[in-house]
């Protein structure tokens, strides 16, 4: 016993002698100079809000010049065709047609549009889960109770190993009344691939309208809304696909666009009435800003396969496989279990704590051991209490500028912290 206490002295002191020479930081990957990120920080926390390239960003700065240099030619001239065409990339790549797809800030704004759109009867049900994103729940129960609606959520287990058992929480919670489901398709705190064509059928054979919250889908899973056949889809582009903050997509189904208005009527109200465009033409214009981050998805869609060979299939794969691997390198040092497949993981996976103190805000309100990962080592990764405090998890992404170096350093980090 003394020998192994003597041992573990000796590996606690040779880790804190690698993280004390950590100077410069572990290198991120080659690809990282494709990026403008702090390099006095191992960013390891792409899901939150993505990262977007300085080619990128570079092109939306010279939309940005043009649209200065002549505004009236800008706005009035040019920005339907440029939105028309980047809108056009964006629906090839998520596999439909252009007309059933607008433009939006984020998937948050999406969800809230076609919330306030929703038909409804007093008394209806509205289901989501015990997993879903705390400000579209918010959106869920705020147009429910503005409608007379209930909301009733239902209970994916956690961790789960199987589709089985998120099938059967769905099919549990529903009841002839449930008119309306909200439903993740990659989930947030919880890091989940839900099996979610499964989900759709189910519910739609109910006679339930599905609103995916696909907010993770795009450029991390392989996917096309016209085979998954949702009412609604909404997405973000500025986190996988990496276009810059603000770019968001919602598809909405041909048979349900007549209900959906968009939050804010203006000048495209009335474009190309009668034709199968009128529908999205509307959403194009919500008044004068800078429509710049719709634009570049376009860019970015484009530019982002040129960083890899095998374009953006082997982005996906990559990320997924350098995330897992991180993953389980790390639970096996640690002597922990991860809460999942790695069927049901993409490229963001939790690996359970120990317990910590609950966080003074439910959200935005860092943790203590993600203000000591950030304070004390530089990392900055996004600590999760779920399904409350003081069960904590640590969320790792992976997109193409991480390197493993970096994960082995935040291994190391945590061994420091946990002995």
């Amino acid at each position: 016993m003394l020998q192994k206490s003597y041992n573990c002295q000796l590996c606690l002191l040779f880790l804190t002698l690698i993280i004390a020479n950590m100077n410069p930081l572990p290198k991120p990957s080659a690809l990282a100079t494709h990026w403008s990120m702090n390099p006095n920080i191992v960013y390891l926390n792409h899901g939150s809000f993505g990262g977007t390239p300085t080619y990128v960003t570079n092109s939306q700065r010279a939309l940005q010049t043009e649209m200065e240099y002549e505004a009236i030619e800008y706005f009035i001239d040019k920005l339907p065709t440029y939105l028309n065409t980047s809108k056009l990339a964006l629906a090839n790549f998520v596999g439909t047609d252009a007309n059933n797809i607008v433009y939006t800030q984020n998937t948050t704004t999406g969800i809230n549009c076609i919330l306030s759109s929703m038909p409804s009867q007093v008394g209806d049900e509205w289901l989501t889960t015990n997993q879903s994103y705390g400000a579209c729940v918010h959106a869920l129960k705020q147009y429910a109770y503005q409608k007379g609606c209930t909301v009733v959520t239902a209970q994916i287990p956690y961790p789960v190993q199987n589709d089985v058992e998120i099938v059967a929480a769905f099919e549990a919670a529903i009841t002839p009344k449930t008119k309306v489901a909200l439903v993740d398709y990659i989930t947030s705190a919880t890091a989940l691939i839900l099996p979610i064509k499964k989900i759709i059928t189910l519910l739609q054979s109910k006679g339930i309208k599905v609103v995916v919250d696909a907010a993770h889908a795009p450029g991390m899973v392989n996917f096309s809304i016209d085979e998954l056949q949702p009412n609604y889809f909404v997405a973000n582009c500025h986190k996988w696909i990496c276009s810059p903050k603000g770019s968001a997509f919602m598809y909405v189904a041909p048979q349900h666009q007549d209900d959906v208005k968009p939050l804010v009527i203006s000048h495209y109200n009335d474009t190309a009435e009668g034709t199968a465009a009128h529908w999205s033409n509307q959403f194009m214009w919500d008044g004068t800003h800078d429509y710049s981050t719709y634009i570049t998805v376009k860019t970015a869609l484009e530019y982002m396969p040129t960083l890899i060979e095998g374009g953006w299939a082997a982005i996906k794969n990559h990320n997924h496989n350098l995330v897992l691997t991180a993953a389980h390198t790390i639970a096996n040092a640690l002597q922990v279990q991860l809460p999942t497949t790695d069927a049901m993981v993409g490229s963001i996976v939790n690996i359970p704590m120990p317990n910590g103190k609950k966080p003074k805000h439910s959200f935005h309100s860092n943790t203590e051991l993600k203000n000591i990962l950030f304070e004390k080592y530089k990392i900055e990764v996004p600590i999760f209490m779920y399904p409350h405090a003081p069960q904590q998890w640590l969320r790792l992404s992976a997109q193409l500028y991480n390197s493993m170096e970096q994960y082995n350093y935040l291994l190391a980090c945590l061994q420091q912290e946990f002995g």
